[in-house]
């Protein structure tokens, strides 16, 4: 029952980076979702770290998924707080923006309009520039064997893109973090979402093709170490497979 928990959460985030996760989006104040954030968040992060909010003095309406909105910004304060172990502060800010064709030719993911950001920035050690370049990479983590499965800011990547907008991340060693979510506005959403799919790469698909799933838990070591049967992997009949 564990393993099959295991799967089915990695299987959601997977489908949250490579954008096909069910949503659920609703037109919504991103000001008002992230003010009632407020109280859990401070419980969150502890009392050693500040919690501030910098956000835009006016309605910041956007259409998405308020969920995952909300457990993406939980997961970029759980990250903010492990990079600052010894206390510091933790802003979150809001914004209007206009992302115009010179700014989204630089990245291939940025397509011109009218977003709501929301940065998340954190006064911890920082990261190198070869760890930024591969932050939002699927498994991608720094923390030790057990304590991540590096698919936490890759969920907030594909959020992101699938919502119609996109993601940033600016880092220096000693200099803090900021995470920020670009968001479709609400009145700007459906240009934005025209030149989203135009951009979705095509895949090919066929047949014929095999997924092996190897499980590594220590309860499964005597098949895993053993030797496999494609037989019965292909009519498994209990045990771990």
């Amino acid at each position: 029952m564990t393993s099959a928990q295991r799967a089915a959460a990695l299987t959601h985030r997977l489908l949250a980076f490579s954008r096909r996760q069910p949503l659920a989006p609703e037109n919504i104040d991103v000001n008002e979702r992230v003010r009632s954030l407020e109280d859990l968040l401070r419980r969150i992060v502890g009392e050693h770290i500040e919690v501030k909010l910098a956000l835009e003095h006016v309605e910041c309406r956007s259409r998405c998924d308020a969920n995952q909105l909300e457990n993406a910004l939980l997961n970029l304060c759980i990250n903010a707080k492990d990079a600052k172990p010894d206390g510091g502060m933790l802003t979150l800010e809001t914004s209007r923006v206009q992302v115009d064709s010179l700014d989204a030719h630089k990245r291939r993911d940025m397509k011109p309009g009218h977003y709501i950001a929301v940065a998340v920035t954190d006064t911890g050690e920082g990261m190198p520039p070869d760890v930024v370049k591969q932050a939002f990479a699927p498994f991608f983590t720094t923390k030790p064997i057990g304590q991540g499965t590096g698919l936490g800011l890759s969920m907030v990547y594909g959020f992101a893109g699938q919502s119609g907008g996109f993601a940033t991340i600016v880092s220096r060693v000693g200099g803090g973090t900021t995470v920020t979510l670009y968001l479709p506005e609400s009145g700007a959403i459906e240009a934005n979402e025209i030149a989203a799919a135009r951009a979705e790469p095509n895949f090919e698909t066929g047949t014929g093709q095999h997924i092996l799933v190897v499980e590594d838990d220590s309860i499964c070591a005597p098949i895993a170490s053993g030797h496999v049967d494609p037989d019965r992997l292909q009519r498994p009949s209990g045990g771990c497979r």
